[in-house]
């Protein structure tokens, strides 16, 4: 499973097909897409599929901010 069909996957299931379709144009937490409970999720579930540890801290959260810039950090550290 690529990264992109890892986080696709994530958001259909959380949220639908339609919203997956309009979620790079938003801001995934300040929009209420994901919470809290979701980013701890996700960086467990990138570190047990990818053996990525994104820790959950301020320097690390931007990240959760975007689909891009997590999906860009997942392919970056997949390719080390």
């Amino acid at each position: 499973m690529t990264p992109k069909e890892f986080l696709d996957n994530f958001f259909l299931e959380k949220m639908g097909k339609e919203a997956l379709k309009k979620i790079k144009d938003k801001n995934l937490i300040s929009d209420g897409l994901i919470d809290s409970l979701d980013i701890v999720t996700l960086s467990f579930l990138i570190k047990k599929r990818f053996k990525i540890d994104i820790k959950v801290n301020e320097k690390n959260i931007a990240l959760f901010n975007s689909y891009d810039k997590l999906l860009s950090k997942i392919k970056t550290r997949k390719s080390k």
